[in-house]
């Protein structure tokens, strides 16, 4: 429910949500602390209490660190394999000038159809969370019209093992691209980071300020960094969901540069 508000609504938006919730609770948690220790023992230990709270905060940073780099990994190779796949629907496109035309022809409308497919059926199934798999039936379409080519000479031969060849790698440049639809952080990690976090947050307020203000401020500023840094990996965790996704853009860039191809001209 939450994670579904999260990736249907502007990044901007549940973003600034975010952080707001995270320092108004530490701050208001800092106030119920003030009320319950007397700013005087606090100050008394500020220099034990630094030393803990820098500890705690440097363990917590390089986990918080760990996760936001695998996840930025994780975004990054979902946009090198959907380039991949649209880079192997391409050539297959392009190879098959050297074919007679009609056989050409209906290899080239299996592949318009299969793009078509993933780029208007596909990509809104992966904007939601599951693992789309309309496309599966233009690809074995297309597999049994390579695979059933009939070449009549060596340079049929050469063509079609070189589609082969490629449509192999297309094959596994979806299976990837299905398997990035699906992955995301698993569920104790996130467990670990709002623990951590809340940890961190409440170790500032055994600090004793003589100004309640200035402590407010230093408690607000760490929850909020904190708290961007939850944006950040929540805004990724799903390669293929929210405002900050892998669109179908090298796919539509694909499809409109077969109209430049010369033997999509004489058609």
């Amino acid at each position: 429910m939450i994670a579904n508000w999260i990736y249907t609504n502007p990044t901007w938006l549940w973003g600034t949500a975010l952080v707001a919730l995270a320092t108004s609770v530490a701050c208001i948690g800092l106030l119920i602390f003030h009320q319950a220790v007397r700013v005087e023992l606090r100050r008394a230990h500020n220099d034990l209490a630094g030393f803990t709270v820098a500890s705690i905060s440097v363990t917590y940073a390089v986990l918080l660190a760990f996760v936001a780099i695998v996840t930025w990994e994780t975004f990054r190779d979902a946009e090198q394999i959907v380039e991949l796949e649209a880079d192997y629907v391409g050539s297959i496109y392009r190879d098959t000038q050297g074919l007679p035309p009609a056989m050409g022809a209906n290899i080239r409308a299996d592949v318009r159809e299969y793009i078509r497919t993933v780029i208007h059926d596909e990509w809104p199934v992966q904007r939601n969370g599951k693992t789309p798999q309309q496309a599966w039936e233009a690809l074995r379409k297309l597999h049994s019209a390579i695979a059933t080519m009939q070449p009549t000479n060596l340079g049929e031969a050469v063509i079609e093992a070189e589609l082969l060849r490629t449509l192999n790698e297309l094959y596994r440049a979806r299976a990837s691209r299905l398997s990035a639809a699906e992955g995301h952080v698993p569920e104790v990690i996130w467990w670990i980071i709002l623990l951590g976090g809340a940890l961190v947050t409440s170790f500032t307020y055994l600090f004793g300020f003589y100004d309640l203000r200035m402590h407010l401020v230093m408690t607000a500023a760490v929850a909020a960094s904190l708290a961007l840094v939850v944006v950040l990996i929540v805004a990724l965790d799903w390669p293929f969901r929210g405002d900050v996704s892998v669109s179908p853009g090298a796919f539509i860039k694909t499809q409109q540069s077969w109209d430049d191809l010369s033997f999509e001209k004489s058609r």
